[in-house]
């Protein structure tokens, strides 16, 4: 059986004798006329379809409102910028997203698989257009016709060249939409494609901020840090004097050095972290990791933005984030696979016609020759009947992916939008901690400050000047974790918003 809807080459030899014709009656005289009229009410009723229109769905009020969560976060619900990272006004951030959306390799393989997905829509478009086949064939040897002709003059046929060029031309006759339909499907699965290209954008600039973040919250953590280390080592050579001088015990001492073994241990993990932060940068930006870009290596001090930045309502998250986006474009596909199942369970027409030119005399000369023209014209009707339980398996297969889609599209709008509430809470809650670890480090500062004015007016040993520098420090170590995380919970917040892909 040949299967149904496929493309069909169909020849019809007419094999003329030497001189004489056969008689053909009057009234078959005009049939390619009639054939060229079946072939246009063909081709009229070629725009049909069995399937309504597709729709995109609609998602409901509540989803377009605006977020709850902002209410909490420092935010405003103006429109998002597709370039948020100029938010920063940092130029070095901006260098450092050119270059990755130029070079990141993940966004280079996503590059490659839309250009893939436009060649097989291209090849699908080709199917509403006639195929053609174009053959020329030659052979050497005794030919069947010589063979009969010698056989009846009791001879030997000659051995000679023998050329068979021919040329083929079929037409699928659309009737019930099942070329339209993979057109469709085919276009839907190439924008669900760009739609994924523009997902991968995203994650990009996100993922290279972020990383930049990293590296410049880390440098100013280790500058903290020195800091730290620095005033534990006065501390240790303070209370070692002062045990010299019977002042204290040597447990003083003991708990000072233990406070500068404990500072000095963290170098190496802020350090660690820090080189592995600048590998992680150098890797998005296409590069191997050891070179990394100078510039972010000097970085000591990630840039936050202090002040409510826009992240406009629901209906501008579902209509921005290209995740969604392709959510809709796959359950476009799928729809339109189900008007090709469906449009299986019917017959289906190809028009075909061939010409073949024989040589008789065995050169090319010959191939004009009247008697040596074979040709033929007509359709094909082909229909999987009575048993048609695999079309109808077929659909029914289509019909469960097309629900598969729907609960996948509807499913990705309810992540998205939690997505985005998650990351605006834990936005507002590390803005809130930010503040008040603010609030700590500036009474950690007027408490140092007022410590040294109790010691150089002697009523305060230099022993409690450095605690207070101490606790001034840990304030400034909290607060660049603190500083570290809340541009994290920054960079969540625009990726959930899926910015950054309109470049």
């Amino acid at each position: 059986m040949v299967p149904s809807g496929a493309f069909r080459t169909v020849h019809f030899l007419v094999r003329r004798g030497p001189r004489r014709q056969p008689r053909v009656p009057r009234r078959f005289t005009r049939s390619p006329l009639r054939l060229v009229c079946i072939a246009a009410f063909a081709l009229l009723g070629s725009a049909c379809s069995l399937e309504a229109p597709y729709r995109a769905p609609q998602w409901s009020a509540a989803a377009s409102a605006p977020f709850m969560s902002a209410e909490r976060a420092p935010v405003a619900q103006q429109p998002l910028p597709d370039d948020w990272w100029r938010l920063y006004q940092d130029p070095v951030l901006d260098d450092l997203i050119q270059q990755a959306l130029e070079q990141n390799r993940d966004l280079a393989v996503a590059v490659a698989r839309l250009a893939r997905s436009q060649a097989v829509l291209n090849e699908a478009t080709a199917a509403r257009l006639p195929e053609t086949q174009l053959a020329l064939g030659g052979n050497y040897g005794k030919q069947s016709a010589d063979q009969i002709v010698a056989a009846a003059r009791r001879e030997s046929a000659d051995t000679r060249w023998a050329y068979a060029p021919s040329l083929a031309v079929s037409y699928e006759v659309d009737l019930w939409g099942r070329v339209r339909h993979l057109v469709e499907a085919s276009q839907a699965d190439a924008d669900a494609m760009q739609a994924a290209t523009d997902a991968v954008r995203v994650a990009v600039v996100a993922s290279t901020t972020d990383a930049y973040m990293h590296v410049c919250a880390y440098g100013e953590q280790i500058d903290v840090a020195n800091r730290s280390l620095g005033i534990a080592q006065r501390l240790v050579d303070l209370t070692t004097r002062q045990r010299n001088r019977g002042l204290v015990s040597d447990l003083e001492v003991t708990r000072a050095s233990g406070f500068l073994d404990e500072t000095r241990a963290t170098l190496p993990t802020l350090e660690g972290k820090r080189r592995a932060a600048l590998f992680e940068l150098a890797v998005l930006l296409g590069r191997p990791p050891g070179e990394f870009p100078q510039a972010a290596g000097q970085c000591r001090l990630a840039p936050v933005l202090n002040a409510p930045f826009p992240v406009g309502d629901g209906a501008a998250l579902l209509r921005r984030r290209p995740d969604l986006r392709e959510a809709e474009r796959k359950l476009a596909a799928a729809d339109a696979r189900v008007g090709v199942a469906r449009a299986d369970l019917y017959p289906s027409i190809v028009l075909g016609g061939s010409v073949n030119f024989l040589s008789t005399t065995g050169s090319l000369a010959s191939l004009g020759d009247q008697y040596a023209v074979a040709w033929g014209v007509g359709p094909l009707i082909s229909w999987r009947f009575p048993n048609m339980a695999v079309s109808r398996a077929r659909l029914a297969q289509a019909k469960a992916g097309n629900t598969e889609a729907l609960a996948q599209f509807e499913r990705n709008v309810l992540t998205a939008l939690k997505e985005t509430e998650q990351a605006l809470t834990f936005y507002g809650a590390q803005w809130e901690r930010q503040r008040a670890l603010q609030a700590a480090r500036a009474n950690d500062a007027r408490a140092f400050h007022l410590a040294e004015l109790n010691y150089q007016a002697g009523a305060l040993d230099f022993l409690d000047v450095l605690d207070a520098e101490r606790s001034l420090v840990a304030g400034d170590a909290a607060l660049a974790v603190s500083t570290e995380a809340l541009a994290s919970d920054q960079i969540a917040v625009f990726k959930a918003l899926g910015g950054g892909w309109q470049h």
